[in-house]
This record gives C-alpha cells, sequence and structure tokens, in this order.
C-alpha cells in the first residue's frame, strides 16, 4: 500500500484550508475598516505623535512627542518617564512640523534637539555631539 497519495491530498487539503482562513481574515479586515471610523482602526488623526527617541544607555532613552499645543523632551527609563522640558514657542513647533512634512526621518533626533534648543536661546555646553550621541563635559 502506497501512502504518497494521501500525502498529496493532504498537503492540497492544507493549502486550500490555510488559503481560505486567510481569505476570511482578509474580508473582515476590509469590513472592519468600512464600518469603524478610521481613527478607530488605522490611528489616523493621532493627538500624540513620537517625534523621535534617541537612546542613551541600556533601557534609558530621550524621547521627543509632539501632544497639542506643545512638544515634549521626555526622559524614559525602565521605572519612569520624566519631563524634561516642554516647548510650547510657536515658531519652533512650526519649524519641527515643516521638517517632518519636508523629509520625515531626514533629520536625526540629536540635530532636532539641537536646532530647537539654539531657537530657544538656550546655550550648548557640548553635551550633544554633531552626531547626536552624549559627550562628556570636562
Amino acid at each position: 500500500m502506497n501512502g504518497s497519495p494521501d500525502l498529496t491530498m493532504a498537503t492540497l487539503k492544507m493549502v486550500l484550508s490555510l488559503g481560505a482562513v486567510l481569505l476570511i481574515l482578509w474580508a473582515a479586515q476590509r469590513g472592519v475598516r468600512r464600518f469603524m471610523p478610521s481613527a478607530a482602526v488605522a490611528g489616523r488623526n493621532r493627538w500624540i505623535k513620537v517625534l523621535g527617541t534617541h537612546p542613551l544607555g541600556i533601557k534609558k532613552s530621550i524621547a521627543m512627542v509632539q501632544v497639542p499645543g506643545a512638544i515634549l523632551v521626555l526622559g524614559v527609563g525602565t521605572e519612569q518617564i520624566q519631563l524634561l522640558t516642554r516647548i510650547d514657542d510657536p515658531e519652533v513647533m512650526a519649524e519641527v512640523a515643516a521638517a517632518q512634512t519636508a523629509q520625515p526621518g531626514a533629520a536625526g533626533f540629536g540635530e532636532q534637539l539641537k536646532r530647537m534648543t539654539r531657537s530657544l536661546g538656550m546655550k550648548s555646553d557640548g553635551a550633544i555631539s554633531e552626531d547626536g550621541r552624549a559627550v562628556s563635559g570636562q
């Protein structure tokens, strides 16, 4: 008795079943998109937008987050998130928005942070190098 015809039929059944399941999932996803509000499904019209992050160490980073009316610079650690500064200047916010729409991801986090602190009149003590890495001040 030869077992190969049974194996071929089983493989064919498995592939067809997988195709049917994928087709059902695709149709369900299309239906949900059509009948649900777009903001709930695809995350469009988000109120909070992460502009960029920069790692500082193991599980530690700085994040720049845009919320309605302000840009927040946050220190993110393993146990907590701390507000480092809040940027409310409309000129700086317009500049960041223009940079995001013109070439998203073109300017690195360090460059954006430098540009924002420069326009706010903060003095740079060389704590961030040209490539965005932290430099010890000596």
